[in-house]
């Protein structure tokens, strides 16, 4: 853990780049925070690299969003732009997650891999741009014994409109809106067996983004409301903040 961070402190500084980073789910919780710093660096003319490191927390019981600490994530990802308004992805993400023991209360951390691809197209008005994405993704958990009854793969759909509304004339500050749906199939641990593909959760977003003059520094901040669950479904709140260095390729 200790060398991951060393290196990405390292590309952190390096080198310099905008787009939010949207909070991962926390579980069940009254609120939660979540902070993140990222890298997007152009590769060539079709092909841009986003590398980010977050950490989220959470309330519990409480109305403090930064109480405990639930999640550290690394993720690494590769966009090609196919025509204008086309363009896909693949990534790799790490995980390490603070999981609650039922059975005594105690918190353990479980490890998760997790690779996704992304399609999405974008329609560009004046001011204003509207994009859908279809995410497919695969996760794999390395639960310990003491979470038995995790599941330990999991494929989950995603589903994504977002609206991106320039707020000058020279875009540097824009408002993001986007309504995300995720539907999941799980192996259970014990069982292996698969569920059925089935609806999980809603996320809601608002951000504002904004680049400073002459630089290529965007800073993000946002909330995010999650809904999860169908028949019983519980909310939870989200401040989120980020930090994007935009990197220009040397030619």
């Amino acid at each position: 853990m200790k060398n991951l961070m060393s290196t990405f402190i390292v590309l952190f500084f390096a080198t310099k780049l905008p787009a939010q980073i949207s909070p991962p789910g926390l579980g069940h919780s009254k609120t939660a925070s979540w902070f993140a710093a990222g890298i997007k660096q152009k590769l060539n003319k079709n092909w841009q690299s986003m590398t980010y490191f977050g950490m989220g927390r959470t309330s519990g019981n409480s109305l403090n969003p930064i109480e405990k600490p639930a999640i550290f994530v690394f993720n690494q990802e590769f966009y090609h732009q196919l025509k204008n308004n086309l363009k896909y992805s693949f990534a790799l993400s790490l995980r390490d997650q603070k999981e609650i023991i039922p059975s005594n209360g105690k918190t353990v951390d479980q490890q998760e891999i997790r690779l996704y691809g992304r399609l999405s197209y974008a329609f560009k008005g004046k001011k204003f741009k509207i994009t859908p994405t279809f995410r497919q993704e695969f996760r794999k958990f390395f639960a310990p014994k003491s979470l038995e009854d995790a599941e330990s793969f999991a494929l989950r759909t995603r589903l994504r409109l977002q609206l991106s509304v320039d707020l000058n004339e020279d875009a540097s500050k824009k408002l993001f809106l986007s309504s995300e749906q995720l539907f999941s199939t799980e192996k259970d641990a014990l069982s292996k067996e698969w569920s059925d593909l089935q609806y999980h959760e809603s996320r809601f977003l608002a951000y504002y983004s904004v680049t400073p003059k002459n630089s290529s520094v965007t800073f993000d901040i946002g909330y995010m409301n999650n809904l999860v669950g169908g028949n019983h479904p519980y909310d939870v709140s989200y401040l989120a903040m980020d930090v994007v260095f935009n990197g220009r390729r040397k030619d």
